[in-house]
């Protein structure tokens, strides 16, 4: 089973696709099964577990389905702010790309999940949408998941404004013939205090419905964490109590995954045998040729 370097982009800079080996993969030991996560410390393992009406697409993933059933490697792009780039995390290996990247790997022996990290922290929609048009779409990625919302809450952008940038990136992807999965702002207390916060959550949860594309329902995901009792706001974010914590970004990476999972297992074509891999290339790409 491989892994794939998740590499951080800039303005200018393409999304990187390639392989680094199978130590790293077993060097967290990621041997255990639904709801557990690797943590920072490598022997220690803790359970997130999220109810399926929290955690089940509403859309399904067709072109990835497609992709999955007939090629070895399967590129994905994560695209948004700090929290996809990795603020809070121990190391970049413990950020949610590169976590769902391995997580992936696992679910689908014999298929290699190339995830490249594009988070920039404090970047906002609009400058994701350029940089979507620009860097990402041209790279023909099977999957991008698009994480955004919380600092345009917080900059006070207008929601409708909001909105129509989330429908002219969703467009975009979807006049590509691209998979996306829209991730939606994380819950922390200090939240309550910005103005239209929760709208910000639905705007995307509305555009996701109104498009047919999924969106992984993360600030719910993140309240259920918390009320549940599975672990303390203090365990999910950071020194800071706004970026994430190794434990959240475990949390996103695994939960995201079992939702991918279970939504490709629901897509008709999609491969699922254990241990049984296509290596069929994918059409005018190969890691040695990406930019």
């Amino acid at each position: 089973m491989w892994h794939s370097r998740s590499a951080v982009g800039s303005d200018s800079t393409p999304p990187r696709f390639g392989s680094c080996g199978r130590m790293a993969l077993a060097a967290i030991g990621l041997t255990a099964v639904f709801h557990f996560v690797p943590t920072a410390n490598a022997s220690e393992l803790v359970a997130c577990d999220a109810p399926g009406v929290l955690n089940t697409f509403d859309a399904p993933l067709r072109g990835l389905a497609r992709v999955v059933e007939r090629s070895h490697e399967i590129r994905v792009v994560a695209l948004g702010s700090s929290s996809t780039e990795g603020t809070g995390a121990s190391s970049k290996q413990a950020a949610y790309p590169a976590r769902f990247d391995r997580e992936m790997d696992r679910r689908f022996p014999g298929k290699d999940f190339q995830v490249a990290n594009l988070g920039k922290g404090g970047e906002l929609a609009d400058a994701m949408l350029t940089r979507l048009v620009r860097d990402v779409i041209p790279t023909r990625p099977a999957l991008v998941l698009w994480q955004t919302g919380v600092n345009d809450a917080i900059s006070g952008v207008d929601v409708e404004t909001f909105r129509k940038t989330l429908l002219s990136g969703v467009s975009a992807l979807k006049a590509a013939n691209i998979d996306v999965v829209l991730v939606d702002p994380q819950f922390y207390p200090r939240s309550a205090g910005v103005a239209r916060y929760e709208d910000y959550v639905a705007v995307m949860r509305n555009v996701a419905h109104e498009q047919g594309v999924p969106v992984f329902r993360r600030y719910a995901i993140m309240q259920h964490l918390i009320s549940s009792g599975q672990h303390p706001v203090e365990e999910l974010l950071w020194k800071d109590k706004f970026h994430l914590s190794d434990v959240a970004y475990g949390c996103l990476a695994e939960l995201m995954a079992e939702a991918v999972e279970a939504d490709l297992k629901r897509t008709p074509g999609a491969v699922m045998s254990a241990g049984v891999a296509s290596r069929t290339p994918i059409s005018g790409w190969s890691p040695s040729s990406a930019h």
